[in-house]
């Protein structure tokens, strides 16, 4: 089993960096993160992402890293801390508790906990990229374009070949994203959830999210 551990979190990094780098897979990027966590707890998934970060790192560019760690894979890892603790419970039947006689931390916190982060971290996000000039669409346009193998997406997807056409793009991302944001991480526990429940390795019990 120790020698599985570093091939599934390696595994599970690589499906991370191919959602992400697809971009329209990219809601789905942090699910194989969320999955290992779910399944084999919280170090794995830690690991997992790390080598995914690296991934978009070298093979795309660095600023896609940062923006992969902090939009999906760092609040993944975080809402996965809490969606892994527990406590003995006094009773077995209630929700979110477990037939072992445990009882996790609920689903409508996790819920809670979702807004509040992801609230916080878009005036945070906003903030970090003042003293840039165009602020966090023209980081991201400029990312994006300077990016060889998502320009040939946004290519395909969207006809978008210079730089003017990618800020239009970069703009419809970043309010999709912050619209959706905690949709995309909530999302992406319930479909882990789902995966270790179906493989019958879940540290966690249903309900779901």
């Amino acid at each position: 089993m120790s020698q599985s551990r570093p091939l599934r979190c390696v595994l599970a990094a690589i499906a991370s960096f191919v959602l992400y780098a697809g971009l329209v897979t990219l809601p789905f990027a942090a699910v194989p993160v969320a999955a290992i966590g779910l399944a084999f707890g919280l170090a794995d998934a830690a690991i997992a992402a790390a080598f995914a970060i690296l991934l978009t790192g070298f093979l795309l560019t660095p600023s896609m890293a940062i923006i992969f760690a902090v939009f999906l894979l760092l609040p993944t890892l975080a809402l996965l801390r809490r969606a892994l603790m527990s406590r003995p419970a006094a009773k077995a039947g209630e929700d979110g508790e477990a037939g072992d006689g445990f009882s996790f931390y609920p689903p409508r916190f996790l819920i809670e906990d979702t807004l509040l982060m992801t609230a916080a971290g878009a005036v945070f996000v906003f903030m970090s990229f003042t003293a840039y000039e165009g602020g966090l669409p023209s980081v991201l346009s400029q990312s994006l374009y300077k990016t060889p193998q998502v320009m040939e997406t946004l290519g395909v997807l969207y006809s978008a070949s210079t730089l003017d056409e990618v800020v239009i793009v970069a703009n419809w991302l970043l309010v999709s994203v912050f619209a959706t944001w905690p949709v995309l991480l909530l999302g992406g526990l319930q479909i882990g959830q789902a995966a270790s429940v179906y493989f019958k390795r879940n540290l966690r019990p249903t309900p779901s999210y």
